[in-house]
């Protein structure tokens, strides 16, 4: 049986090298708070399907099973096998990884090493080993209980090709929703997702011949269906939910990239000199998942905000835009390097990408209205310029510690170079004189966890007094250590307005300073 619908013809097969890099895995997660809570769940999942490999056998599923363990796991799991009338012979002697591999690993001697052992009745562990010894791939095929399709495939693609990943051509036999020669947009049921097995989480002993494949659904459904029964609901409902999310595999150089919304696994693949991408969209996304652009992860939510009279008058500023023939310069691609290096940035492109939610906060809060907005920390007026073009009335106003930056600022900025000042976002006076008002305030939290006490009593009062309303934002290295933007703002003592969760940048509350964190700050009552 395989799966439906018509094979397309589009893609092209892999263009292989000729070299194939050693096994390795090697995971990176996207938060520590995506580790902390799935990093065990997997861990029970990989234990759960180690039970059901041979529990399948057990309950006449298959004839056999072939599975790793330890010489104190063979030895403690024998005695539940001979409970089911079954029986464990080891075929292989292997080192260990501690991870996936697709091919064995050499065996050191005084290190340590896990039996690949066969498990099932007597007779049928006998045909195993002799089917072993004569090399005889379809024997083992049927005794494990692989569907007719996806032995012939794995035969074709591992033993003849001697392919090491099998992706590729598994995405070219899927019907797909969308297709390139070297880039694939492929769909099917959870349980033929094998894009999970390098992290230990699979529905299916086997290499399916498809993504859509209907006899790998249905092996699929029975073995999440005894884990239930046998006391794993718990893992196989996160298995089913891991296998729904969006999952990309891309190749190049010998070298595989798994993106999840959790983490990245990098690890070996047939060798290439070009790019092949495969997506697998998902319909489903975990509430740890990282937010992005980029597939596999989901945009940033979308803010919305009120338009209370209040509100709307809070937007009003003493501060009015002077004439001026033209906007800030904008990025093109003669652009110095300093445009985003100033600003701690990469690449133009990560640049634009990062500022994308800041600006649309800005330009959302504004409402087409003018205002002052203040970056505090603002670079080379970068972020500034972005919202100059999507909110031209606004009035850019930045202050930085770094006096080449500002330099860049004013250079950018002509026709409002005296609003860019150097100095200390905390303790700055030209950019907080009495009576000064801003429509929007620009502010990293984590700044107030590098400032003293005082520092940040100070800025709290004057962004309570100054300022209509404030934006935080955080990218990077700062939204991997605290999780996600609210873990960070909930840090530097701030409070994210309702609805909040899963973005990069958002309105805070600044709660008014008490009597005596004015007094500590020194600003009058």
């Amino acid at each position: 049986m395989t799966g439906t619908g018509t094979t397309p013809t589009l893609a092209e097969p892999l263009d292989r090298l000729d070299f194939i890099l050693p096994d390795f895995t090697r995971p990176m997660w996207v938060s520590e708070a995506a580790r902390t809570t799935w990093e065990p769940r997997l861990q029970r999942i990989t234990r759960a399907w180690l039970e059901l490999e041979w529990r399948m056998v057990a309950s006449g599923g298959r004839a056999c099973a072939v599975t790793m363990a330890s010489p104190q796991e063979f030895l403690g799991r024998s005695g539940d096998w001979a409970d089911h009338g079954l029986s464990g012979l080891p075929v292989e002697i292997q080192g260990t990884t501690g991870s996936y591999a697709a091919t064995a690993v050499a065996l050191e001697w005084g290190k340590a090493f896990v039996f690949r052992f066969v498990v099932g009745t007597p007779d049928s562990v006998r045909t195993f080993k002799q089917a072993l010894d004569a090399n005889d791939h379809a024997t083992i095929g049927r005794l494990l209980g692989y569907p007719e399709c996806c032995y012939e495939f794995f035969r074709r693609v591992w033993i003849d090709e001697g392919m090491v990943d099998t992706t590729w051509p598994m995405a070219v036999g899927t019907r797909r929703t969308r297709e390139g020669l070297r880039e694939l947009t492929v769909d099917g049921p959870p349980e033929s997702n094998i894009l999970w097995r390098w992290m230990g989480v699979r529905a299916v002993p086997h290499l399916p011949c498809r993504f859509d494949c209907g006899a790998t659904a249905t092996l699929g459904r029975r073995f999440v269906e005894l884990g239930r029964e046998a006391g794993y609901a718990t893992e196989m409902t996160w298995l089913i939910e891991i296998l729904r999310w969006p999952v990309e595999w891309s190749a190049l150089h010998g070298i595989a990239e798994i993106k999840t919304p959790i983490m990245k696994v990098s690890t070996r693949t047939d060798a290439t000199a070009r790019r092949y991408v495969v997506r697998h969209p998902g319909e489903a996304y975990p509430a740890e998942g990282a937010r992005g652009l980029g597939f596999p992860y989901r945009a940033p939510v979308q803010m919305a905000f009120t338009a209370t009279a209040t509100y709307r008058r809070g937007l009003e500023n003493p501060i009015h835009p002077r004439p001026r023939s033209g906007a800030s310069a904008p990025l093109t691609p003669s652009a110095p390097d300093w445009y985003f290096t100033d600003n701690g940035f990469t690449s133009a492109a990560t640049m634009a990408a990062c500022h994308a939610p800041i600006v649309d906060a800005v330009a959302t809060m504004l409402g087409g209205r003018g205002g002052a907005v203040l970056d505090l920390g603002c670079g080379n007026g970068a972020l500034l310029a972005g919202i100059r073009a999507k909110c031209p009335d606004s009035v850019p106003v930045g202050v930085d510690a770094d006096p080449e930056r500002i330099v860049h600022a004013r250079t950018q900025w002509p026709e409002d170079a005296d609003r860019f000042f150097v100095g200390d976002l905390f303790d700055s006076d030209a950019i907080w004189p009495a009576g000064r008002r801003y429509a929007v305030a620009l502010l990293m939290p984590g700044r107030l966890l590098e400032a003293r006490p005082e520092q940040v009593q100070r800025l709290r009062w004057r962004l309570r007094t100054h300022c209509e309303q404030v934006v935080v934002y955080a990218y990077g290295d700062w939204l991997i250590r605290f999780g996600s933007l609210r873990g960070l703002v909930e840090a530097a003592g701030l409070r994210l307005r309702d609805g909040q969760d899963g973005v990069t940048a958002a309105l805070v509350d600044v709660d008014a300073p008490t009597l005596a964190e004015r007094e500590t700050a020194h600003e009058p009552g």
